[in-house]
């Protein structure tokens, strides 16, 4: 909203007005008769957006409708953004974007104390609980550190909406990490930025979702309405059933060919949509967009040229690199000026031109300083900004000439700088603070010494990945005291599935020494429950005695080993996929399987069954998972190539979800034994595939490796056939069932990984083998590649493959010494062993032939197959042959069989250091 604060111009008959500093606004403080105002905002219609709306209304359908879709998909293109939907305003856009987070009620979501009050209205209509950000002065923005104030101030924000005030690029990312927030958590308020870029990113595709504005007097003017852009499909679905009271169809088009009556509610939601009168006018005014922005950047260069001479009005700094929109030109009216912002206001009407203020601050208005949270100590940047903020005219009719008299009247009453003063310096900002942690956001059991000590430790080591956020503790007086250490006491050890829950924790720690064997158990399935990883501290009782917790925490500095903050991937919602069903999980003794056991146990299905063909194994976890073994029928001892007793055991029990994590994996061997892996890797997959076909399952997850992509090994084959089975599997599988599979890279600590190979050759003084100076592998975490089957096993709509967003390979021989150096070895003896057969120098995620898509989960990605039709069909015939052959244990006609699948597969075995490899450690790959 903004107001044109113009005055009629006034006869010469009439009394001279007093200034409220006492000053005659007669005579040369008048202006002259003759000059136009200048008006502070001017609707622009193009005459196409007029008879685009004339079309559209003689055309008799002027609800949302076709020229909805189209502007919808023509904006989404021209802000970078998979989806857009248009909406009746952009505060409904707000609001509809944070009911479709799904916030529990009261949830916290930060958002600028200088903001429009429609911004505030859409939280508080969400159900949610505002709490005011300060912003810089200097930019009337929040900046990281007022951010990190705001939350810690709350304890823990559920979301926060950024705004790019004036169209100013608003450092989205930054400021998300001050708040300990992923993107996903992010709204932006763009009202004023459409055309705006943060560095090189257009705003629309940026975070979870961004809201625009086509009020009157916007950049893109339509008179109202709004858009929601977003890259996620699901969320995008969520807003379009909501801004038309929930509903699954519009009712309206049941007059139209192939129209239907019917629909559903099956959420809350509002009266929102855009009409095709909207749309129309918006689509005929997008196409004038480019020219429109290139003028308000002319008339913003002008304003900032002829503004440097003049004292005390000092244009807004931008707060980071990329493009302004442009949409207002505001200005400080600083102390230097002389006069205050009212009087100048009062002052620049007489002279008929119209300015503006955005925004009166929220805390400065009776309703508000009721229904936000507003941080201690107030919000001192709003404060002193108000008094000075002022927007001068910008709009598309506006003139160079207009600009300079604009400029001139301004420097009229500004105070006269003497030809040699210098001008005064402009303000630094305190950098003082460290940057915070962005790594996973940690609950910490017990608020003692203990949980005193982890907490400042984690926060002064940001490399090992976690940061707090606050504790959990028993202790009554802790929790009266609200905040120790400047971290909030969020309740009782029992709450914290619910805090896990409400504060969105992704890792919690237990710094209880004397916290009971039942009781941490109790802790540690309530946590996992809620979708959250507990962490095992090494040593973490002498680690306290020293006062010092982060030296014995090398074991979470994932960052500082592969380059990357370790990512928490598995969401509360996939819990849909286990909670009370029948799970069957094989290779469940293996280390991927039995830490996806304690996973999927905690998320509380009705029956889970354990399958290996290794007893010691399947016992060893069953006493893991209940503190006690063999007295229960859900261990299954059976091997996946016995096709009739896995047929037996799906038809008795009856498994709902089947996550698929047995197979042979060691590369080398399989190279020596290809027979073995194509009996366990593919037909033992085909085997439970086919069984969970006839036996109704409705979800069946393989896990697969990063060389199944273009492979050139055994093991990457025989998983990339797995993969194809699967694949096909979907096709034939009964209405509902999803069928998929996920891509692993290396998992750091499971069993023979990479580190503890190394940690053995470290250990015993022998050198470090590694296969080649230059090799490159993705590595993950063991708890993210469980997040990541969960996570699939939710989205998965059937024949994908899910890969996680590794952000790139990491050289081995770099991995081994910074890993050799958190051990205290400085100088590592690293031997090159050549590369083995079957072994890539890089590995891919993806082959040649799959396109690659965005998924709702912001770093997970779908692979899909665009392999010739043909190329599919041949799957049946060529895998009766490769079963053949590996039945008669002829490794070459299986080789060749696999080469027939796979071009780049060598058809015949390579003898190269046949002997030398297997003397060699070799680290598992997944």
């Amino acid at each position: 909203m903004t107001v044109d604060r113009t005055r009629p111009r006034k006869e010469p008959g009439e009394t001279a007005r007093i200034a409220p500093n006492g000053v005659s606004l007669r005579g040369a403080d008048r202006r002259p008769a003759a000059e136009p105002d200048v008006p502070f905002a001017v609707t622009r219609i193009s005459p196409e957006a007029r008879s685009a709306a004339q079309r559209v209304l003689a055309s008799g359908w002027v609800t949302t409708g076709h020229e909805t879709e189209l502007f919808e998909k023509e904006f989404a293109a021209h802000v970078d953004a998979d989806h857009a939907v248009a909406v009746s305003s952009c505060t409904a856009a707000l609001e509809l974007s944070l009911r479709a987070l799904r916030l529990p009620p009261g949830a916290k979501v930060l958002l600028p104390a200088v903001t429009f009050c429609g911004a505030a209205q859409a939280v508080l209509h969400s159900g949610l609980q505002p709490v005011l950000v300060d912003v810089d002065p200097r930019t009337a923005m929040p900046d990281p550190d007022t951010v990190a104030r705001a939350a810690r101030a709350c304890g823990c924000p559920h979301a926060m909406m950024v705004m790019h005030y004036a169209g100013a690029p608003a450092q989205v990312t930054e400021l998300a990490r001050a708040a300990r927030l992923p993107l996903t958590h992010v709204i932006e308020d763009a009202a004023h930025a459409l055309g705006t870029l943060v560095g090189e990113q257009p705003v629309g595709s940026l975070s979870r979702a961004t809201c625009f504005s086509f009020y009157a007097t916007k950049n893109l003017p339509i008179g109202d309405g709004g858009m929601v852009t977003t890259d996620d499909p699901a969320f995008a679905e969520r807003i379009r059933r909501s801004r038309l009271h929930g509903m699954s169809a519009d009712a309206w088009r049941r007059n139209l060919p192939g129209g239907n009556w019917r629909y559903t509610v099956e959420e809350a939601g509002l009266k929102a949509n855009m009409t095709d009168v909207q749309a129309a006018v918006g689509r005929a005014q997008l196409r004038h967009l480019d020219a429109w922005q290139r003028h308000r950047h002319a008339l913003a260069r002008r304003y900032a040229a002829s503004l440097e001479a003049v004292t005390g009005i000092e244009p807004l700094h931008v707060p980071g690199p990329g493009r302004h929109a442009c949409h207002l030109y505001a200005v400080r009216v600083t102390q230097e000026y002389g006069r205050g912002r009212d009087e100048l206001i009062e002052l620049l009407a007489e002279r008929g031109i119209g300015t503006s203020v955005h925004f009166i601050p929220l805390h400065h208005m009776p309703y508000f300083r009721s229904t936000t949270t507003i941080p201690p100590g107030g919000l001192p940047g709003a404060d002193a900004l108000f008094p000075q903020l002022l927007s001068l005219p910008l709009h598309l009719d506006l003139t160079d000439s207009d600009v300079d008299r604009v400029c001139e009247e301004l420097a009229r009453f500004a105070p006269k700088r003497h030809p040699t003063a210098p001008p005064p310096p402009a303000p630094t900002a305190d950098r003082s603070e460290p940057p915070r942690s962005t790594g996973l956001r940690t609950l910490v059991i017990g608020a003692g010494e203990a949980g005193q000590a982890l907490a400042r430790d984690l926060g002064r080591t940001p490399q090992f990945g976690l940061a707090p956020i606050g504790f959990l503790d028993d202790d009554p007086a802790k929790r009266r005291a609200a905040v120790i250490g400047e971290l909030p006491v969020l309740g009782e050890v029992d709450t914290v599935r619910e805090a896990v829950l409400a504060h969105r924790i992704e890792a919690v720690v237990v710094a209880i020494p004397g916290l009971g064997r039942d009781r941490f158990r109790q802790v540690v399935r309530a946590a996992e429950a809620a979708g959250a990883s507990v962490r095992y501290l090494p040593s973490f009782i002498a680690a306290l005695r020293r006062d010092v917790v982060g030296s014995d925490m090398r074991a979470l500095d994932v960052h500082q080993l592969i380059g990357r903050t370790e990512m928490h991937v598995v969401s509360p919602e996939a819990r849909s996929t286990v909670a009370g069903r029948r799970v069957l999980v094989t290779g469940a003794g293996g280390s991927i399987g039995s830490e996806l056991c304690h996973q999927v146990r905690a998320f509380g299905p009705s029956r889970l069954f354990l399958l290996d063909h290794d007893e010691s194994n399947l016992h060893r976890l069953q006493l893991e998972l209940y503190g006690d073994a063999l007295l229960s029928d859900d261990i299954v001892i059976s091997d996946i190539r016995d096709r009739p007793r896995i047929d037996q055991i799906f038809r008795e029990l009856r498994p709902d979800t089947v996550f698929h994590a047995a197979a042979h994996k060691h590369l080398p061997l399989l190279e020596r034994h290809p027979c073995e892996g194509v009996k366990s890797n593919v037909r033992g997959t085909e085997n439970l595939v086919r069984a969970a076909v006839d036996a109704g399952t409705q979800r069946f997850v393989l896990i697969s490796t990063d060389k199944a992509a273009d492979p050139v090994s055994v093991l990457g084959a025989t998983k990339r056939l797995a993969e194809l089975i699967v694949r096909d599997a979907q096709r034939s599988a009964p209405d509902g069932a999803v069928f998929t599979a996920v891509r692993f890279g290396n998992v750091l600590g499971s069993r023979g990984s990479l580190l503890s190979v190394v940690a053995e050759q470290l250990g015993s003084g022998s050198p470090v083998t590694v296969t080649h100076p230059d090799v490159t592998r993705f590595f993950m975490t063991v708890e993210e590649a469980v997040g990541l089957v969960l996570e699939a096993a939710r989205m998965a709509r059937g024949g994908e493959v899910f890969v996680l967003d590794m952000s790139g390979p990491v050289r081995i021989v770099d991995l081994v010494r910074r890993f050799a150096r958190s051990l205290n070895v400085p100088d590592v003896d690293i031997r090159f062993t050549g590369l083995r057969p079957g072994e890539k120098l890089n590995e891919t995620l993806f082959s040649m032939q799959e396109n690659r898509t965005r998924t709702a989960h912001p770093r997970i990605l779908a692979a899909t197959s665009s392999a010739p039709r043909e190329r599919r069909t041949a799957l049946t015939t060529g895998l009766t042959a490769l079963y053949a052959a590996a039945e008669r244990n002829d490794t070459a006609a299986v080789r060749r069989a696999l080469a027939g699948f796979f071009p780049g597969f060598p058809a015949v075995a390579s003898d190269r250091q046949a002997c030398a490899v297997m003397a060699d450690p070799y680290p598992d790959d997944f």
